[in-house]
């Protein structure tokens, strides 16, 4: 059945949007904030400045949800695997796979999000830590269902641990790929994951306080 002129017109406005958002996360990470000016964003879509003003009311609510759009194509990595049914192992080898190749692939996009300006944004900051703690969930249940079936130690601080996987995630892979632009392999994945599911130590008797 042929398109109405009503769907039409919204898939329009969505690809226009999209130009806009996409226009808008390119312009943001070439230059500063308050260097970036509308027009600018305008002629990178292919789109009149008015038509920017039809789906953003100022260039503060543009960059917001320019992040936003970037931020969720980030958490959609982790969110996707906290629903699997394969081992809590193999569950965090396929996150850290994933994200790895998410980093190489949205290496520009990406950018912004390890960039520190958007939190000069109020609204940012609440938004940044409410997904935060989603992802922060995710991974601790997955760390108490790997405690329930015995695949992790009863002892350890689910917190504590959930913390460290969420940092090998975002602070130490998403900074070796964005900031420092390392190429990441797979093998150094594996041994990512290896340092956080073995530790550092040799495994002697605990002597008690250090």
């Amino acid at each position: 059945m042929p398109e109405t002129r009503e769907q039409e017109q919204k898939k329009t406005a969505g690809t226009k949007k999209e130009q806009i958002l996409l226009a808008a996360v390119e312009t943001f990470m070439d230059k500063d904030f308050y260097q970036v000016t509308i027009t600018e964003i305008a002629d990178r879509a292919g789109v009149g400045k008015g038509t920017v003003y039809e789906y953003f009311s100022s260039k503060e609510d543009l960059f917001k949800e320019s992040f936003s759009h970037c931020a969720e194509t980030y958490l959609k990595t982790f969110r996707h695997h906290f629903s699997g049914s394969a081992s809590v192992k193999k569950t965090m080898h396929d996150i850290l796979k994933t994200h790895l190749e998410l980093l190489k692939d949205n290496r520009r996009k990406l950018h912004l999000l390890f960039n520190e300006r958007p939190l000069s944004f109020q609204e940012l900051q609440v938004w940044v830590i409410d997904r935060r703690r989603e992802l922060l969930r995710g991974i601790t249940d997955l760390i108490e269902e790997g405690v329930e079936l015995h695949e992790i130690r009863p002892d350890i601080d689910i917190d504590l641990a959930g913390r460290l996987f969420l940092a090998l995630n975002y602070v130490v892979m998403g900074g070796m790929v964005i900031i420092d632009n390392i190429e990441v392999s797979e093998k150094q994945t594996e041994r990512l994951l290896d340092i956080f599911w073995n530790g550092i130590g040799m495994g002697l008797p605990d002597t008690g306080p250090l």
